[in-house]
């Protein structure tokens, strides 16, 4: 990890004021607040806008009009910034907390993976308060660990990552592969992000309409070690309200080779992540260059 500079120093110094001053408000105050910004933030300084129009426009704009379109764009940001306002306030998240607004459904289907004593590769996307459903299901009793890309900002970095630790949960970096199929093969689950782009090394699958290139890093570690891949996805039903869900394990047919195998898996879980793109689409981050590398 490179050494921090000052300008990594003042941008760690402006994250952990706002940090703060998000957790001094009130749970709902925060979101709101976060959420508003959101929204300035699409409306006003315009970071990313013409990437998340579109995107927007070329994946869902058949049959929606302008106005609808830009609608759903600022609703994203806001999501993704009532995310940030949750995450920064996991060490605050009790069971208490869970079982008044956070309906869970498909836990069983960890408890099956538990059962079978390999682990599980969890799999999500930017989509609505992920870090949010990771504490949960670690102060849940499940043994969760991140696969977290390196940052810019050292600093950024190691704050993010003691948040997560805070919430009982493990980090580790995408490089360190002995430890995380060690992590698996200790019945552990490693959760990890697989809907940017993955550049010239990615698989190319189908997402929401168009080949992208998809990570392949859930899919291999399946293979190594005998794990299932398993879907999670969180919705936010308004307010502090979520509802986590869990889908069953991705089936793989019989009789397929290791690399048709993970083309298989990594088919399904982008699928998925898809679906729900289509049904919340205010709730992904469309400021991503998803399409960005082409066959």
């Amino acid at each position: 990890m490179r050494r921090a500079t000052l300008e990594d120093w003042l941008e760690h110094l402006c994250i952990v004021a706002f940090l703060t001053g998000t957790r001094l408000l009130p749970a709902r105050a925060a979101v709101w607040l976060t959420g508003f910004l959101g929204r300035v933030t699409f409306d006003v300084i315009g970071f990313r806008r013409k990437v998340t129009m579109s995107n927007l426009a070329a994946r869902l704009g058949g049959g929606r009009a302008g106005e609808e379109l830009e609608d759903i764009g600022r609703r994203s940001y806001m999501h993704f910034a009532m995310a940030i306002a949750e995450f920064a306030r996991v060490p605050a998240v009790t069971r208490d907390y869970v079982d008044r607004y956070i309906r869970l459904d498909g836990l069983e289907h960890l408890d099956r993976a538990l059962k079978g004593d390999r682990g599980a590769v969890l799999v999500t996307g930017h989509f609505g308060s992920w870090e949010l459903m990771g504490s949960i299901l670690a102060l849940l009793g499940y043994p969760m660990k991140f696969i977290v890309g390196v940052q810019r900002n050292p600093l950024v970095q190691n704050l993010m990552n003691d948040l997560r630790r805070s919430a009982g949960i493990g980090v580790v970096e995408p490089d360190s592969l002995l430890r995380i199929t060690r992590s698996l093969r200790s019945n552990q689950f490693i959760a990890l992000l697989s809907d940017q782009d993955a550049g010239p090394h990615g698989l190319f699958v189908d997402f929401l309409g168009k080949k992208a290139s998809t990570p392949q890093g859930a899919a291999r570690l399946a293979m190594m070690t005998g794990a299932p891949v398993i879907p999670g996805f969180i919705i936010r039903l308004g307010g502090l309200r979520h509802q986590i869900v869990i889908e069953k394990a991705i089936e793989v047919p019989a009789g397929l080779s290791r690399e048709e195998a993970i083309r298989e898996i990594t088919r399904g879980f982008t699928a998925g992540i898809g679906e729900c793109d289509k049904g919340y689409p205010d709730h992904y981050l469309w400021a991503h260059r998803r399409w960005k590398t082409r066959p």
